[in-house]
């Protein structure tokens, strides 16, 4: 195989698994928030179904959008973001590829290897830095309540 053919997958492979729990706490935070919207959604057809001077037809449409909402939900919370396989491939490379193919120099290929081997070990850093200091992406009331916790007491909701 070609040394620059080589160097572009490995930078390609490089960029996937650096990219990828940045990506998944993305889709995460997506769908947390598609909830919230959907919840929100239902409260306020809760709201119009509480009504007492609903005619029959209204009331029946509100009845299939609550379903609709109640099925979406459910397929939402069934999607676990970890499982994409989207997430295992990146969008565009062709502008990398015409670059990196496109190079003849030792000492430009002999970068681009240094770079993907920066970012394996970037990625590799931050994760041992998040397994060795799990508090590190704490939110401040998660952190309180579990120092809370730890001498028992219990932090009202």
């Amino acid at each position: 195989m070609k040394p620059e053919l080589r160097t572009y997958r490995t930078l390609v492979r490089a960029f996937v698994r650096a990219d990828r729990t940045a990506r998944i706490a993305q889709k995460a935070a997506e769908r947390k928030q598609q909830l919230a919207l959907l919840t929100y959604r239902r409260m306020n057809i809760a709201r119009e179904q509480a009504k007492k001077d609903l005619d029959s037809a209204t009331r029946m449409k509100l009845l299939k959008d609550m379903s609709l909402l109640n099925k979406r939900v459910e397929i939402l919370k069934q999607k676990v973001p970890e499982n994409d396989k989207k997430l295992l491939f990146v969008q565009d490379t062709s502008f990398l590829r015409d670059q990196i193919l496109s190079v003849q120099d030792d000492r430009h290929i002999q970068h681009l290897e240094d770079i993907s081997a920066f970012i394996d070990n970037q990625r590799e850093y931050d994760e041992l830095i998040e397994r060795y200091n799990p508090g590190i992406r704490m939110s401040q009331e998660e952190r309180v309540k579990r120092t809370a916790n730890k001498v028992g007491f219990q932090m009202p909701s």
